[in-house]
């Protein structure tokens, strides 16, 4: 009896192994890709000179990649639309990595919450690894940093001060 009862011992620690080795490939494969691994393109690391990188460095920032082109395809019924997302900078602050969108004329951004969704959630959805995007206005020199929260987040802020 003691020799069955040590082997069904030993095929249930097995069997318990093998579900705790399945369960972390699983969460390993459904982990998005991070920033400071693989962002998926390489990074453009010929700076120019400009007026935002001057005031990102004086912010504390490093600017560690220039203007990127992120090629996106949708696949909608049967057929495959392609389009592309644009990044200006990345940069470093404090070990966490932030993309740059810089603000243009043509293409005002409306500081409300549809405004902000509709401009620069794709960004904070594409790298979820990012601390969040900087919003630079290099002409009026001010830096808006946005990053996705919940209101739960700004009940602890409140409770904090």
């Amino acid at each position: 009896m003691g020799a069955f009862s040590d082997g069904l011992l030993m095929v249930l620690i097995a069997a318990f192994a093998v579900y705790l080795l399945y369960r972390g490939f699983r969460s390993w494969v459904r982990k998005p890709l991070s920033l400071r691994t693989s962002i998926g393109f390489a990074l453009n690391e010929e700076i120019l000179d400009h007026p935002a990188v001057d005031l990102l460095e004086q912010a504390g920032y490093t600017v560690v990649s220039d203007k990127l082109k992120v090629p996106l395809a949708f696949r909608v019924d049967r057929d495959i639309l392609h389009s592309r997302l644009f990044i200006d900078y990345i940069v470093i602050k404090d070990g966490e990595f932030y993309l740059v969108r810089m603000a243009r004329d043509r293409i005002a951004i409306e500081w409300t919450g549809s405004g902000v969704r509709k401009e620069l959630l794709p960004y904070l959805l594409l790298y979820p690894e990012c601390a969040g995007v900087l919003y630079v206005d290099a002409e009026q020199g001010d830096i808006r940093e946005i990053s996705l929260t919940t209101d739960e987040d700004e009940d602890e802020d409140e409770a904090a001060l």
